[in-house]
């Protein structure tokens, strides 16, 4: 192989690479926002750790219908560079509208009790209580050792008391 020729090929493997990183900052950024939705059937599974409920794509239907979820997106209009299921079209909606609506009917409750003991880091921590806020629990605990109150603690951030 030439040099003239084995200088083009690598160009071209520059220029390919410039462009494969472009669309893998686009997914990155896609993923992201997706976080901020919610499918059908991401419902139907949360509802269903959460309470032991069985729903239906029916009742979740209806529900957006009624304007209860939000927004109604369509996933692959809204995320194209994302990876989706072939077949029927997958609907998506706010997060927080969603986790609004199922809390209000009963069907999302938070993680941890009020007196629960959990583990804030390396700390022991009782909850005093528990609030749904922007999509998400936040918790008021109480540090074991100090007495001293956190508010705002994400429901990411607790860890379950072991017995």
């Amino acid at each position: 192989m030439k040099k003239n020729e084995l200088e083009q090929r690598i160009t071209e493997y520059e220029i390919e690479l410039e462009q494969l990183r472009g669309q893998l900052a686009v997914v990155a950024e896609q993923e992201e926002m997706r976080k901020q939705f919610l499918s059908s059937k991401e419902i139907i599974e949360r509802v269903h750790r959460h309470t032991g409920r069985e729903l239906n794509m029916s009742t979740i239907k209806r529900w957006a219908d009624e304007g209860y979820l939000g927004e109604v997106i369509d996933e692959k209009q809204a995320f194209p560079a994302l990876r989706t299921k072939q077949g029927k079209k997958r609907f998506l909606y706010p997060k927080i509208d969603a986790y609004s609506f199922l809390y209000e009917k009963g069907y999302l409750t938070p993680a941890f009790d009020v007196l629960d003991q959990v583990w804030l880091g390396r700390e022991r921590a009782m909850v005093m209580d528990a609030v749904l806020e922007k999509g998400e629990f936040h918790y008021t605990v109480q540090i074991e050792s100090s007495f001293e109150v956190k508010k705002g603690i994400k429901e990411s951030c607790l860890g379950k008391e072991e017995a």
